[in-house]
């Protein structure tokens, strides 16, 4: 019998089960999944936040262009409780992307000038953004309390602009040129040097190439509304930039564009355009003006102008006190910006700036060139020195004993000035006035006037009695006057008798002539008299006036 004998081969084969082979697979799998996930697993990182709004453990994503990188593990405050510090678990893509440079945020609803960020966490709850940088490797944040204004590898060049003050300007502001939006500004610092403010901006490509080193930059925020010398001026840009505030640029009329300007260039920011373009012209020659009579509303930064146009600004207005000739004065020194005329056919002046200014303006002065206050505005009572050929002017020279050449001055002749003579006249006019009253009601003018009254009251007797005693010789010299007329024609008749005679005689007339023309005299002579004493019979005591 070989039963037997197959029975153990046959009972060893079923020992070995198929369903063991299930376990091995799962096992297999779970190592596999095991090491997938140990093969994706990045870094482990912790960011530090400001506060725990919005974070969960276990829950919330750190993603960049909505794909996810890594998860918080957990949360935990400071040893003092003034931040938080999350520990993040990264996934393998981000490795290599997690350098200094790199930034973090967390993304939530925001509102804005620019419109409304972050909608879709208020579905899914807020994450935490990640901002790729460069740099060595860490992993250890500190997390941005906003987001930032500009991605790490958006291509463009940063600028820094240096200012006294920057108004309504802030991180975020858009900047313009020519009115289209190209950068933004990233934000302000104090400088400890010089008490000013360094005003940092972006401008994308390819739109970083139309900053030259002939750029200037303005404030171009809301609307600037200024009352000067050309009356009410509004200046506005775009709605936007009248909301969000802004930063303008552009090369002025007239200014030198230079080459494209290089990373990180430091440029002056401007309070607004007027002063941007005209920082075209920053060389500036000083003079000296003494102006007669008294100085109102004249202050540094006034306009200089010159035949109309604005050549330069007053610098300085202060009063000065001179022990040596007991003399106060105030002194004016203006900038003028001597480029602004035009130099022609003229090879004979110096290379220098200000010695070529000093030149040109002394010729000007040799010409009759004149400062004299004028008006800006006739509501603000503003004042600008006006530079003028003046007519009929005497020659003279610029002085140039003092620090700065000097100006010759003449009297203003603007409306505010002859307002200003008419009430020193009047004053005059009032102290004169009381001073005459207080004579005229004095004892001695009242004595003076009674004996003045009595002596006109006996001129007028006088005068009646003579008026009483002059008719009869009126009519005694009246009569001389006729008599002599009669006589006149008789002895023109005689004359003409006798002329005859001598004409037939001798060319010889003798003296006859003359004498009637003696006797015609006298006898107008005569009646002359007669009607001035009729008319004056005063003059017969006081004799003719």
């Amino acid at each position: 019998m070989d039963l037997p004998s197959e029975m153990p081969a046959l009972s060893l084969r079923h020992r070995v089960s198929i369903v063991w082979l299930i376990p091995a697979v799962a096992a297999l799998a779970g190592m596999w999944l095991a090491w997938q996930a140990l093969a994706a697993r990045g870094p482990t990182i912790t960011i530090t936040f400001s506060s725990a709004e919005g974070l969960e453990a276990g829950k919330t994503k750190v993603e960049h262009n909505n794909l996810e990188l890594g998860l918080i593990q957990s949360l935990e405050p400071t040893a003092d409780f003034t931040h938080v510090v999350a520990t993040v678990q990264m996934g393998k893509s981000a490795e290599g992307h997690l350098g200094k440079d790199s930034r973090f945020w967390v993304v939530r609803p925001r509102l804005s000038i620019e419109g409304i960020s972050g909608l879709s966490t208020l579905i899914s709850g807020a994450y935490v953004e990640l901002d790729p940088g460069q740099g060595p490797a860490t992993n250890k944040f500190a997390a941005l309390d906003e987001p930032p204004v500009i991605a790490g590898n958006e291509p463009g060049r940063t600028f820094t602009l240096q200012a006294t003050r920057v108004g309504s300007t802030a991180q975020g502001d858009p900047l313009y040129y020519r009115g289209v939006k190209v950068g933004q500004v990233l934000g302000d610092d104090l400088s400890n040097a010089d008490s000013g403010v360094t005003v940092r901006v972006f401008v994308r490509a390819p739109y970083d190439a139309l900053v030259r080193e002939g750029t200037r930059f303005w404030n171009a925020s809301g609307v600037t509304v200024t009352l000067g010398s050309e009356g009410l001026k509004i200046q506005s840009e775009s709605l936007l930039a009248m909301l969000a505030g802004g930063i303008d640029f552009d090369v002025p009329a007239g200014g030198e564009p230079g080459a494209v300007a290089k990373p990180n260039a430091s440029f002056t920011l401007y309070d607004d355009a007027g002063a941007a373009n005209d920082a075209v012209y920053i060389r500036k020659a000083r003079f000296l003006l003494h102006f007669p009579g008294k100085i109102e509303n004249l202050k540094p930064g006034n306009e200089v102008r010159m035949q109309g146009m604005r050549i330069g600004q007053v610098a300085d207005v202060h009063m000065e006190f001179d022990a040596a000739t007991d003399r106060v004065s105030v002194p004016v020194v203006i900038e003028i910006e001597a480029d602004r005329v035009k130099l022609l056919h003229d090879l004979a002046t110096p290379s220098d700036f200000e010695q070529r200014a000093y030149a040109t303006f002394g010729r000007f002065v040799a010409r009759g060139l004149r400062a004299r206050l004028a008006s800006a505005s006739l509501i603000t009572g503003q004042k600008v020195v006006d530079l003028d050929f003046a007519r009929d002017a005497p020659e003279m020279k610029m002085s140039q004993d003092g620090e700065y050449p000097e100006i010759p001055a003449i009297p203003s002749d603007d409306l505010d000035t002859v307002i200003a003579s008419a009430k020193d006249l009047l004053g005059s006019l009032q102290v004169a006035a009381t001073k005459v009253n207080g004579v005229l009601s004095s004892p001695a003018v009242m004595r003076s006037v009674h004996s003045l009254d009595s002596s006109l009251a006996n001129l007028d007797h006088a005068s009646r009695d003579a008026r009483a005693g002059i008719g009869p010789l009126i009519t005694a010299l009246r009569g001389a006057a006729d008599s002599a007329d009669v006589a006149l024609k008789q002895a023109n008749g005689t004359l003409a008798v006798a002329k005859n005679a001598l004409d037939s005689r001798s060319g010889d007339g003798g003296d006859l002539a003359g004498t009637l023309r003696e006797i015609e005299n006298a006898a107008r002579s005569l009646r002359i008299l007669a009607d001035y004493l009729e008319s004056h019979p005063n003059s017969l005591l006081f004799g003719k006036p």
